[in-house]
């Protein structure tokens, strides 16, 4: 009857609402799916929080995914834009971007069903090689998330203050990117009732919504035309870290200072030239 009641109040928060849906970018779906996912693997890891992992994840598990569901999770609904099709991608921040950054993505829906399905039955499992299959898939690159998953793993094994430790990183990083979310208060209660959280870790949950920016090898070899060869590598560097939305050592910034004095020389010309630049990036958008 418990698991039943838990069932009934579980509804999408954070993607609720189409307003909120547009500030997303398709990166920040899959970031905050993989961290939804982390912290099912916590609660699990505590008897009493076991009941509202495992019905989460029977509300969450879908075949296909491909309707949004108001009522169902963000979970579900963060699956949803990342495995999307273009209906899908066009009610993200920016739809272009977005279906160029789907397309050298797939998402693995069998190896999520699979583990939310072993969730909701309350099955024991192994997970280590299921979450390292949907970080790579899921193209996750932010190294907290990363240590975090290899840290949940082991927890069992973890002293108290580890897992304190482990609590903390994730629990920082959900009120960044999951704060209105409908895992946070499960999140935050176990946090507070199991005293999780130690004021030894430092906050490095960066602020900014995770651009959909994608570096290939071709896009780098015409990057020369814009910092030169010689900057080609710190450019690289300077992208993935502001994708990362992470602070940038200056001497990325020197790299890519080509590229921002060519806008800033646009900039000083005028509204008629800034206006011809946002057309021309207009154009290109159209044409990837």
């Amino acid at each position: 009857m418990q698991l039943d009641f838990i069932e009934e109040i579980y509804e999408a928060r954070m993607t609720r609402n189409s307003s909120d849906v547009k500030k997303l970018t398709y990166n920040d779906c899959c970031e905050k799916l993989y961290l939804s996912l982390l912290v099912l693997e916590l609660l699990r890891k505590y008897p009493r929080y076991v009941p509202i992992a495992m019905a989460y994840a029977k509300k969450t598990i879908d075949q296909s995914y491909k309707r949004f569901q108001i009522h169902g999770t963000d979970l579900h609904n963060f699956i949803y834009f990342a495995n999307g099709d273009d209906e899908a991608l066009s009610k993200l921040k920016d739809p272009d971007s977005a279906r160029l950054v789907a397309r050298r993505m797939s998402v693995p829906l069998m190896a999520l069903n699979r583990y939310l399905t072993t969730l909701g039955n309350g099955q024991a499992s192994r997970t280590s090689d299921t979450f390292l299959s949907i970080e790579s898939a899921l193209k996750i690159s932010n190294t907290d998330y990363k240590s975090i998953r290899r840290s949940l793993m082991s927890y069992q094994d973890a002293t108290t203050m580890e897992k304190k430790r482990i609590s903390t990183r994730l629990a920082i990083a959900v009120r960044a990117k999951l704060r209105s979310s409908d895992l946070i208060m499960h999140m935050e209660e176990l946090v507070a009732q199991r005293d999780l959280e130690t004021n030894t870790v430092k906050d490095n949950e960066p602020l900014v919504s995770v651009p959909d920016v994608s570096v290939t090898a071709k896009d780098l070899s015409l990057y020369r035309f814009l910092v030169g060869s010689k900057n080609l590598v710190g450019t690289k560097k300077f992208l993935e870290m502001a994708k990362d939305g992470k602070s940038i050592p200056s001497q990325f910034v020197k790299s890519y200072l080509p590229a921002i004095i060519l806008v800033d020389n646009i900039v000083k010309a005028g509204p008629g030239y800034v206006q011809m630049l946002r057309s021309l990036e207009n154009r290109a958008k159209k044409n990837r």
